[in-house]
């Protein structure tokens, strides 16, 4: 697997199918590519205040999450850029959406309800820095 900066039009366009996020003046992101040159997974990272940012991800090859995918992105985030807390909004009726940012350790912290039309709410997530189990430990150390 190869982890790359999302740059590309063709990158943009696999994470756009599949998040639907749309890029703003501050986005940007990684991508990891299979041997065979075809998109695993990709990650945007947007919104950034002055310690937080969103962050909004695809994984069609959930191989990326044992060969480092998840401590790319927490270095990047929270080590390069400095953020001390990350955001996404997951709809209410994505299940896999939400087992997925459960298992990567976010939490809900807010709901707001219908959204994205009746009956389908967005639910606020959130990460820290110190609750983050994909950084290395020396990195924490700086969040006290």
């Amino acid at each position: 697997m190869k982890f790359v900066p999302l740059t590309d039009a063709i990158d943009w366009a696999w994470i756009k199918s599949r998040t639907q996020v749309i890029a703003m003046e501050d986005s940007q992101g990684l991508v990891v590519y299979n041997d065979d040159g075809t998109i695993a997974a990709g990650a945007v990272f947007d919104s950034f205040s002055p310690d937080g940012c969103m962050v909004h991800w695809a994984v069609d090859n959930p191989w990326v999450l044992r060969h480092g995918f998840l401590q790319e992105i927490a270095r990047h985030l929270f080590v390069t850029c400095k953020r001390e807390r990350i955001f996404g909004l997951v709809p209410s009726n994505n299940k896999k959406a939400i087992k997925f940012v459960l298992h990567v350790g976010m939490r809900e912290v807010a709901r707001i309800p219908h959204a994205l039309g009746e009956g389908v709410d967005y639910i606020v997530m959130t990460m820290t820095k110190a609750e983050c189990r994909w950084l290395a430990d020396e990195f924490k150390q700086e969040a006290a």
